[in-house]
Formats: C-alpha cells, structure tokens, sequence
C-alpha cells in the first residue's frame, strides 16, 4: 500500500512538472491572444494523462479505442432518448452514432494490418487495407442513410413526445462529442494521423447532427409533426454526403488514380541537362502519398555511375515539385527510345 502510495505521488509530481512546462511555455503566448482557456479547453486532456505513450501506431490504436468506448455510450444514450421519446431524428441520430463505432472498429483493425510489413504474399505491404476500411465504412453508412429515409416516410405524422430530461441527456451527448472532437484533432495532429483527422471530421458530423436533431424534436415536440420527419430525412442526407465525401477518399486509391499531370512531370525532367527524353511517367496514388515511375533516354556513353547520380537528381526534383516519394527510374541509353515505345 506504501508503495502504491509513493507511486502515486512520484506520478503526480511527474504530470505536474510536464503541465507546468507546458502552461509556463505557452502562458505568455495564449495571453497575448487572449485564448487561455484553460490551456485550450485542459490542454486535450492534459495531454491523456500519459496513457498515450509509445510508438505514433500504438497511440492511433488507443486513440480509437477510447474514442470507440465513447461512441458506444453516446449511442446507448441516443437510443434510449428516441424511444422515451418516439422521435424518428432522434433515433436516425442514435444509429449514426452506432456507425461511429463501427467505424471505430474498422479504423482499429485497419491500422493493424495496414501497419503491417511486407511479406510474400503483400510485398508492396497493406496500406491499402485502410483504404478498404474507409470503401467498407462508407458503404455501410450509404445503407444506414437509405433505412433511415424508409423510417422517416413510415413515421411520418406520427406523435413525438416531449421528455425534458432526455433533452438534458441528448444535450449533454453534444456537449461530449464537441469535446471529443477537440481531442481527437489534438491528436490527430500530434500524430501527424490522417486517419485520425478523418475520424475527427467525422466526429465534427455528428456534432452538426445532434444539433439538428434536438431543434426539429423540440419543433415537432411543440405540434410540427412533419418536422420530426423533415429532420430524419436532413439527417439522412447529411450521412449520405459523409459517405460520398468517404468514397471520394478511398477509391482514387484503390484504383490507382492519378493526381499528377505526366505533360507537366516530363517538361520538369526535361529541363535537366543530362536527360535526353522521357518516354513514359506513370503515377499513383497511396496512402501515404504519390510513387510514380518513369522511363527516360540519356547519352549512351554514361557510365552506370553517372546513370544513377541521373536518377537520384530526378527522384529529388519529383520529390520537391510533385511530393512524390518513392520514385522507380528506369533509365535506357537514347537509341533504345522507340523500343519502350511501341
């Protein structure tokens, strides 16, 4: 018990020490701006105590988790509100948020295999598995948005009770998911994790949802019936269109799509003195950014040395004008150029 005790005090001393470094470095500046805010809202939440520690993958895992457990609650709470209440948007609103855990769970287990290494059977690696997460979460969600509309039309006109003490509850989901956003984009950004930002945007949604939802029960609570039935629909469109924006993110990946225009990529490598022509520039998305490949002609009287001091150049401009990282260059003497052409 002692030790637990001094455990205890030697941790305490610890995060009071980091929260004192961290208050004494910013004081200055949030005061100048005036948005102290308590270290902007309890510096997200002093910084989780710690628990997010280890590698940034580990971090994005417990991240989500947490994020999940909540979700989970404000789901449970949203749907018990719905029913006392018998509101079509409010319980639209609870099963948008059961598909926030889901998500949760599919960017966990995405973030597990994706972070995986190469092997024989995936040897460019599973990067792409997140991306079939997201293809999978908005799909899902694409299905939700229909059944809600088929809802929404079958309540329509149907009696919504008032309940001042679920409006309480479903108030205070909102003022925990406004928080929650604050948290995850804290750490989305700490983590430099796409896949965080992602998920905090989502998040953001389902801030805008609640706040819709609660306006047309309490219209319709009032006698505007049709009203609860016009904001499941708003509601239905907006998952709608957080799916579409989903989609947007995860197929030009999958597909191989390609951001880059090749005319501009070729006129950039041609400027290098030692490049006689580029035959051909290929490029792709990945989740992490671009790789592109490229066939170009130089003097066959190069050595393999200068060859390769050619490409690293060309991976350096590549990497500098098209943020394009991983770069394959095939290089081949300039009486070759018709045979890569045909």
């Amino acid at each position: 018990m002692l030790s637990l005790l001094l455990r205890w005090n030697c941790d305490a001393k610890y995060y009071s020490t980091i929260v004192s470094s961290k208050f004494k470095n910013t004081q200055n500046c949030y005061l100048r701006k005036g948005k102290l805010l308590f270290i902007y809202v309890f510096w997200p939440y002093i910084d989780s105590l710690g628990f997010l520690k280890g590698s940034s993958v580990m971090n994005v895992k417990r991240v989500l988790l947490i994020e999940g457990c909540v979700n989970l609650f404000i789901c449970c709470v949203k749907l018990f509100v719905g029913i006392s209440a018998n509101s079509a948007a409010v319980i639209a609103d609870a099963v948008h948020s059961f598909t926030d855990v889901v998500n949760n769970i599919m960017a966990w287990m995405a973030t597990n295999i994706a972070n995986s290494p190469a092997d024989k059977d995936h040897q460019y690696g599973h990067q792409k598995f997140e991306q079939l997460a997201v293809f999978g979460l908005a799909s899902l969600l694409s299905i939700v948005a229909f059944e809600m509309l088929i809802n929404a039309y079958n309540r329509f006109g149907q009696a919504v009770e008032q309940n001042y003490l679920g409006l309480i509850v479903l108030t205070g989901t909102l003022v925990v998911n406004i928080l929650l956003t604050i948290w995850q984009r804290y750490w989305a950004k700490k983590l430099a994790s796409d896949l965080l930002e992602a998920d905090a945007s989502h998040t953001l949604s389902d801030v805008l949802t609640t706040i819709v939802v609660i306006v047309g029960w309490q219209l319709a609570a009032h006698g505007y019936y049709w009203l609860d039935t016009v904001f499941a629909i708003l509601v239905s469109l907006l998952i709608f269109y957080l799916a579409f924006k989903l989609f947007q993110r995860a197929i030009p990946i999958l597909v191989d799509y390609s951001d880059v225009d090749p005319s501009a990529v070729s006129a950039e490598i041609n400027r290098l003195d030692s490049v006689d022509s580029v035959v051909r520039v290929r490029s792709r998305k990945v989740p992490n950014g671009r790789v592109a490949d490229l066939i170009v002609t130089v003097d066959p009287q190069l050595t393999t040395a200068d060859s390769h001091l050619i490409a690293d150049e060309i991976e350096r401009v590549l990497a500098k004008k098209f943020n394009i990282q991983d770069v394959l260059v095939h290089i081949e003497p300039r009486h070759r150029i018709t045979d890569h052409e045909t």
